[in-house]
């Protein structure tokens, strides 16, 4: 697990330095390109570990969970992803 967390924050680190500069993955406005990258985004927020500082991202992840639709279709219990 602790490998999984250092190649994902890797990759978010990209994410980051690219929030560094614009609101938004793409650029000042909300894109699909935001849909596709929040819902994981979420889950990373939401399990229990430690994460490394992605000042952008976490500014970026609080942007996001200001949207009712966010919240309502990304922001789901577990309990509900189960089958």
């Amino acid at each position: 697990i602790a490998a999984a967390i250092v190649t994902v924050e890797a990759m978010l680190a990209i994410a980051d330095a690219k929030l560094a500069a614009s609101a938004y993955l793409a650029g000042d406005n909300f894109t699909l390109a935001d849909i596709a990258f929040g819902y994981c985004l979420f889950r990373y927020y939401d399990i229990d570990i430690e994460r490394c500082d992605l000042p952008h991202l976490r500014r970026y992840y609080d942007l996001l969970c200001q949207r009712k639709a966010y919240r309502s279709h990304v922001m789901v219990p577990y309990d509900e992803l189960k089958v």
